[in-house]
């Protein structure tokens, strides 16, 4: 045969026409392009979907320096800020679109550490509770304040870097400012009479971290509760709701509830009263106040003099009947219903310092655990600093020269030898100012204890509260004066 055969039907030769033959081929390299691609899918291992990125309680990995290059710009992004709906809703919406996000994540990181240290300062309370309970419990106490003293450092660093920014002059909706006193709320310290009240963030008024110690000398009454007849009264002014009260300090007092503290208190004012009547008992109050404070600056190595004078401004304003009614006045705006021993000298004025003294103002902190700087300039860079809130305060005064004027003249002249007695690094110092905390808290604790004072009468009760004032105020005194004289 002279060609080869292309089919065979019938004897004769069949050829494929050329049409044919293109889509055959057609068809069949479409087959195995789909077959490949089927083969490749089937044996391949599925990729995950995405997921969200969630926070963990471990510390994340610092990447290198290397590593950090090869990042897009949006996962740096990612992992060195935090998201600008969150910093919204830290900031408020009227400020976080006058903020860089930058300055935003520096507000964030200063809010979180503020958070740290109000966690571990309430931790740091119950630890002072049982710190002289064992060696191990007094260990852990020391460890958690350094570590606060440190965290307290890196939140005035944080404040610095703020101001250095020049963004904080910024305002929230509620007009506070975001520089040294960024708050995220308004403060809660609000009517108070403390030097240090403006720029606290933690009131903890009710948690005292003291050592209380037990005056084996103090009575111990084991009276029944139908005997306690000027208690039952008082209990029942409390039901009628006769009786005013500018907080609730239950916790402090260590009473059940509301109810039983407003009752002790409307004995203990009515007791506390016939006690100041006595001339010779106030004259012995007021020399006793006059001595204490000057004793203690005296110890903080400060001339009492200022003090002197602005003490006896104060007794002297005290002597007209219209001065008495002003500063009545001047207090009910602040919400004391009463000028009274309870809600003026421990209620208002000490109890209050106490709390603010626990969380100072991260500038005055800063200097007086600073151990490079020496007494001297951290007291003149703290009485700096409260001038300058004193001065904010004497504007908005009612009355110049008023009550409050007089105090915050006592104020500028004993409260910085206080703050850097309480808050410094000499632990002699800080020893004689936290034994006049825990006298004056024992006091109060005393005053709400049926053991302790006779809830039968008002004129038994004014007795033995009379005792136990002399009694603490004397200790304190002594211990005063002994350190002096060493």
């Amino acid at each position: 045969m002279s060609a080869p055969l292309a089919g065979v039907g019938g004897g004769r030769i069949w050829k494929m026409p050329t049409q044919t033959k293109t889509l055959v081929a057609v068809g069949v390299g479409i087959s195995v392009i789909l077959l490949s691609w089927w083969i490749k899918r089937l044996f391949s291992k599925p990729k995950k979907p995405p997921q969200r990125r969630q926070l963990s309680l471990r510390t994340p990995e610092v990447p290198s320096v290397t590593d950090f290059s090869n990042l897009s710009d949006s996962d740096r992004t990612y992992r060195t800020a935090p998201s600008r709906q969150s910093m919204r809703r830290r900031l408020g919406p009227s400020i976080s679109g006058s903020v860089p996000p930058s300055e935003a994540v520096l507000f964030g990181g200063l809010d979180n550490c503020r958070e740290t240290i109000s966690s571990l300062q309430k931790a740091m309370n119950g630890l002072e509770m049982i710190k002289n309970r064992s060696d191990r419990d007094r260990q852990r106490a020391e460890s958690l304040a350094a570590v606060l003293d440190r965290l307290r450092f890196v939140e005035a660093d944080l404040n610095r870097v703020i101001q250095e920014g020049g963004f904080d002059h910024l305002k929230a909706e509620d007009g506070v400012s975001l520089g040294s006193g960024f708050q995220l709320a308004p403060s809660m310290r609000t009517k108070t009479l403390s030097v240090l009240s403006d720029e606290s963030f933690m009131s903890a008024v009710e948690d005292f971290a003291v050592s209380l110690d037990e005056d084996p000398s103090a009575p111990n009454y084991e009276i029944a509760s139908d005997e306690l007849l000027f208690l039952q009264q008082g209990y029942e002014a409390a039901r009628n709701g006769q009786v005013a009260c500018r907080r609730d300090r239950s916790d402090i007092c260590q009473c059940a509830n509301e109810e039983e503290f407003l009752a002790k208190l409307f004995c203990i004012r009515k007791a506390l009263n016939i006690v100041c009547a006595d001339e010779h008992r106030r004259v012995w109050l007021q020399n006793s106040g006059r001595t204490l404070l000057g004793n203690l600056m005296q110890n903080c190595q400060q001339d009492p003099t200022t003090f002197f004078k602005a003490y006896d401004d104060m007794m002297n304003f005290f002597e007209d009947e219209i001065n008495r009614e002003m500063a009545e006045d001047e207090l009910r705006m602040r919400g004391v219903p009463e000028l009274g021993f309870w809600d003026v000298i421990l209620d208002f004025i000490l109890l209050d310092a106490f709390g603010d003294l626990k969380s100072p103002p991260s500038a005055i902190y800063s200097v007086t655990k600073n151990f490079w700087l020496s007494q001297s300039m951290k007291y003149s860079t703290i009485s700096t600093v409260i001038w300058s809130m004193l001065k904010a305060k004497r504007q908005r005064l009612q009355y110049p020269n008023g009550f409050i004027a007089h105090f915050y003249n006592i104020s500028e002249a004993v409260s910085p030898s206080i703050t850097l007695g309480f808050l410094g690094t000499d632990a002699q110092i800080g020893e004689l100012c936290y034994y006049f905390k825990e006298q004056v808290t024992q006091l109060v604790l005393d005053l709400f204890n049926p053991k302790r004072v006779r809830y039968t009468t008002v004129e038994e009760m004014a007795d033995d509260a009379w005792v136990i004032i002399q009694n603490r105020t004397e200790s304190i005194l002594s211990r005063l004066s002994s350190e002096l004289l060493m």
